[in-house]
Order: structure tokens, then C-alpha cells, then sequence
């Protein structure tokens, strides 16, 4: 089934709904018009006035499938500003024609239409299509002078014309102020949010690794503890600590050994799935959490890393220089809190460590 509004392109879906604004205006102006028919302004059948009706309407509905298919997209102007107000400014000029004793009554109603183009036109744009509107309005004084002079008093025509011309160079600066305001509110808005996204991004990650902090680590672990006492998934952590980290930093220096730290876990980043995360504990103390991962699966996965990362090389350092960590593993347990979670980890974790270093230790509730 095809959408009235697509979907899938947000900009595309902009435009046509600013097409269906304009469209809207139209059913103002049709009513005004058939009003006008039954008060007797107007010097047509009631027949041809529907006509007249339906044919703006014909051109609304090629407009939106000019739209709908994508064709909008060649033209420099994808929103078709001009056509639509000049279509528009026509249909409404057929009408001034029609229309008898009140056509400045219409004009007026006219103004709605330039109200278009504050979306996109400039302050050049704007005064061309006064020009036109102005020549348009000029061209009905001289075709009703021609075919009806007995309908028009030419002094109050070129009075009413003037004023016209007036009002719509006011409307075409006012509308063009606006534009630019409304550019500098879009601009101010794209870069407060850039910042907000940048704020985001420094709350939740770690400046040096940009893995999350502990701040987001417990957050991603409430969210997983929440889904599995819901609906009954489970998921696995591996808490890692660096073995001998002081040592590095205490040869080499904190800049070397912080190089180390960002190297090392941009390593392990590449090696977790998206729907995983890594986050740092404390120090040289990382915790990934695997979802949906039962325990052999954490063994599996954390045994990778472990070698992976005794056989990754190290910018700037010897090409022997190595490092290895020492992991501990658990799974969680329906309903318990995140702090036993961790404290069983990192029990395990240091069981590794005592177990010499470069070794991955699980413990899970009996």
C-alpha cells in the first residue's frame, strides 16, 4: 500500500506536506468562490464555476504526482515553490476576472498565497512573483476594459492596483525577513543539537578509551538485568584487568601506558557484537557485557579475546613487547542485584590472577 507521505524520506515528506498547507488554502478559495456565485458576484454558470473548480484541483493532484513519484528531485527547487504559487496566483486572477463588483475583496484573499513562498523563497524571488501577480493583476484590468468595460471603473482599478503592488512588495520583504530568521533558527538549531549529541557522547563514554564509563556501565547493566527478569533472556559479563599495567607505567611512563590502555581495548571494540558493550570499571579494569550469552558462550568468547590480545602488537613499543589480561567471568541469576553480579566477576576475576595471570576463571552460583 502506497503512503499519502513517505516514509523513508524525511525531506521528500517535508515537502509534501507543505504541498497539502497550499492545497488547504485552495478549499478556502473554493469556498469563497462559490459564495460569491450564489450572492451573484460572479458572471458565470454555476456549471463553469465547478469547472474552473475542478481544473485547480486537476493541478493540485499533478503537482502531488509530480511529487509522490520523485520527479520534484530534478528541478533546482525540489519544493516546486514557484509553480505551485504561480498556479495558485492564475487560479486566483480567473477568478478576480469573474468577479464583478468585489474584486478587491479578492485580492485580499489573494495575499494568502505569497504566505507560500516564506518557506523558501528570497527577497528576489519574492519581488519576481509580485511582478508577476502585479502583471497578472494588469492583465485582467485590460482584458476586463476589452471585454467587459461596463463591469469596471478604471480609476479605482488602478487605485486597487497600485495598493496591490503596495502590499505585495511589503509581503515579499516582511516574507524574505522571515526566511532569513527562519534559516538562522534552522542553523542555530543543527548546532545546538551537534553539541547536545557531543555532551551526550562525553557523558556516557570514557575520554581516553571511549568505551562507556562507569556512570553508563550500571545503566547497561540495569537495562540488561531488566530485560531478563521480564521475559526470562540471559546475559553474561567478563570483567578484565590488565596484568602488571603499573609495571608499564612505571617504564615507559603514563602517556606510554595510556596509549597502551586506548590501542588495547579500540582492539577489543572490534572483536565484541553491536549488541554488546564495553565499559570501563576502574583503572586498568574493563567489564564486557555479552547479551544473550549463556556461559559457554562467555568462555568461548572471552579465551578470544585473551589471545587475541596476548598476540596484539603495540605502536611505538619493541616488537616483543606483549601484554595480557586476566578475566573473570559470570552469568546472571534471575533477580538478583547487579552489585553481587560484579563482586562474583570480579572474585573470579582475581581467582585469575592468582592462578598466575593470563587466565580466564567462570563462577556461577551452584
Amino acid at each position: 500500500m502506497i503512503a499519502i507521505i513517505p516514509k523513508n524520506d524525511r525531506h521528500q515528506a517535508l515537502r509534501i506536506r507543505r504541498f497539502f498547507v497550499g492545497a488547504a488554502s485552495y478549499l478556502l478559495w473554493f469556498v469563497l468562490v462559490l459564495y460569491c456565485h450564489y450572492q451573484g458576484f460572479i458572471r458565470l454558470s454555476f456549471g463553469w464555476t465547478l469547472f474552473g473548480c475542478g481544473v485547480a484541483s486537476g493541478g493540485n493532484c499533478l503537482l502531488y504526482l509530480i511529487f509522490r513519484t520523485g520527479l520534484n528531485k530534478k528541478f533546482a527547487d525540489p519544493s516546486l515553490t514557484f509553480p505551485q504559487m504561480a498556479l495558485a496566483a492564475l487560479a486566483a486572477m480567473v477568478g478576480i476576472y469573474y468577479t464583478d463588483n468585489i474584486r478587491g475583496v479578492m485580492l485580499v484573499a489573494y495575499i494568502v498565497t505569497i504566505l507560500f513562498g516564506v518557506f523558501r523563497f528570497n527577497i528576489i524571488q519574492y519581488l519576481l512573483f509580485t511582478v508577476f501577480s502585479v502583471v497578472s493583476y494588469g492583465t485582467v484590468i485590460v482584458l476586463l476594459l476589452n471585454n467587459h468595460p461596463e463591469t469596471i471603473t478604471l480609476q479605482i482599478e488602478i487605485l486597487q492596483l497600485v495598493v496591490f503592488a503596495t502590499v505585495l512588495t511589503w509581503f515579499s520583504m516582511v516574507g524574505s525577513y522571515m526566511r532569513k530568521i527562519r534559516k538562522r533558527l534552522s542553523a542555530t538549531n543543527y548546532r545546538l543539537n551537534n553539541a547536545l549529541s557531543t555532551i551526550r557522547e562525553l557523558a556516557i563514554h570514557d575520554d581516553l578509551t571511549q568505551a562507556y564509563n562507569r556512570r553508563q556501565l550500571f545503566e547497561e547493566l540495569k537495562r540488561e538485568k531488566a530485560k531478563a527478569d521480564r521475559n526470562g533472556s540471559i546475559f553474561s559479563i567478563a570483567l578484565f584487568d590488565l596484568d602488571h599495567f603499573k609495571k608499564i607505567n612505571d617504564t615507559y611512563g603514563h602517556l606510554k601506558g595510556d596509549d597502551v590502555l586506548k590501542h588495547l581495548i579500540h582492539s577489543v571494540r572490534h572483536e565484541i557484537r553491536e549488541i554488546d558493550s564495553i565499559s570501563r570499571y576502574g583503572g586498568e579494569e574493563f567489564v564486557i557485557i555479552m547479551s544473550g550469552t549463556n556461559a559457554k558462550g562467555a568462555e568461548e568468547f572471552a579465551y578470544r579475546i585473551k589471545n587475541n590480545i596476548k598476540n596484539l602488537k603495540f605502536p611505538g613499543f619493541t616488537e616483543s613487547f606483549r601484554m595480557t589480561i586476566s578475566t573473570g567471568i559470570t552469568t546472571y541469576q534471575p533477580v538478583e542485584s547487579i552489585d553481587d553480579l560484579i563482586a562474583r566477576s570480579d572474585s573470579a576475576m582475581y581467582k585469575a590472577k592468582s592462578m598466575g595471570r593470563n587466565q580466564v576463571v567462570i563462577e556461577n552460583p551452584a
